[in-house]
């Protein structure tokens, strides 16, 4: 074992023996006041005992048009075919309109950088008529849960996109993000049935303060453990270090006008800020987890089984291809952001309640 990953495994023990000393937070899920009739729920997913576990990755799968056998992403129809072809678990994305509205789409910008932010979700669907509401999303998770009964089904996990320089240059949506996602779900007495993710520790952090009892889910991508030297010359980008208005001590940076997120010393460094805001799930890109097998084979397997030992369940995104699925399967990981059926076909069998 070489002296970095005796370092990383022995800070994470420490981490460990802090736990068992102080105690672990119970987040009870809030209730939904609609609980008639038992249904499936994060919960239940959280705690299932096999896995890798698929979960449809925008819908069926990231398509913004070029594969016309296929449903847009992030639409109703997409999210739809996923819950149909038996996926239990879906993720789509969430912005937020001018009028305070909550739109499913990938990014804050299209493709001609006009922000999200500066249309009403009318303007928005006059433009692309295939972009729904959060609601309208959530309604079609619920038909599904209340369809699956005790089975494990039409779980929703909302991604809370962070905002770009480009569309959000005095760092100040972010909390009318969370409060309006929050309300949504709370409106529409699903909070037991949906997870919050996101690469925006600043996100989550507002998302616990609004709704603690929603999972909540921090993701990392390799560009976070870059040097802001490293980035340039990956992306081609300039890196610019900012105050961030929430920061958690850490040191977050501008990528162009594209990205907003913090940087992380190593993956121990993450792990804490997941344990500091009581997420339940960390999330670790293929940019991350594949270089780290590449460079250093066994240090993906060994983050995987830091969270674990940690108490938190260790998700994997994206995997389009069954090499991609294998790849992640073999690091031990709990679910896989994937296409769907591919996922279904690959998954193992999940026991009935």
């Amino acid at each position: 074992m070489n002296a970095r990953k005796r370092k990383f495994l022995s800070a994470v023990s420490v981490i460990v023996m802090a736990l068992s000393l102080s105690g672990t937070l119970a987040m009870a899920a809030e209730p939904d006041g609609d609980n008639d009739q038992k249904r499936s729920t994060a919960e239940d997913f959280l705690k299932l005992n096999v896995g890798p576990i698929a979960i449809g990755h925008h819908g069926v799968g990231p398509n913004t048009g070029q594969d016309p056998s296929l449903p847009i992403e992030n639409t109703v129809e997409s999210v739809r075919l996923a819950y149909n072809l038996g996926a239990r678990v879906v993720e789509v994305d969430v912005q937020l309109t001018k009028d305070g509205q909550l739109a499913v789409f990938h990014d804050d910008f299209l493709s001609d950088f006009t922000c999200i932010h500066s249309l009403t979700l009318e303007q928005l669907q006059g433009r692309l008529p295939y972009v729904p509401e959060l609601r309208q999303v959530i309604d079609v998770a619920r038909e599904f849960n209340n369809r699956s009964g005790d089975d494990l089904g039409g779980i929703l996990i909302v991604e809370l996109k962070a905002f770009s320089p480009h569309c959000d240059p005095a760092d100040q949506l972010e909390q009318p993000l969370v409060s309006a996602v929050v309300s949504e779900v709370r409106q529409t007495k699903m909070t037991d049935k949906v997870i919050f993710d996101s690469f925006s520790p600043a996100l989550l952090y507002l998302a616990a303060q609004s709704a603690p009892g929603i999972p909540r889910e921090l993701d990392i991508s390799g560009l976070q453990l870059l040097t802001p030297d490293e980035i340039h010359a990956i992306t081609g980008l300039p890196v610019t270090i900012i105050q961030k208005n929430i920061s958690l001590g850490l040191q977050w940076a501008d990528i162009g006008q594209v990205f907003r997120l913090p940087g992380y010393t190593d993956p121990l460094q993450f792990l804490g800020t997941g344990l500091a805001l009581h997420v339940r799930i960390v999330g670790g890109e293929m940019d991350f987890l594949g270089p780290a097998e590449q460079q250093h084979p066994g240090s993906g397997t060994a983050f995987v089984a830091a969270a674990h030992s940690l108490g938190l369940r260790a998700f994997a995104d994206p995997a389009n291809t069954p090499d991609d699925w294998n790849f992640f399967a073999s690091l031990g990981v709990d679910a896989i952001y994937s296409t769907i059926p591919m996922g279904l076909q690959l998954q193992p069998a999940i026991p009935e309640p």
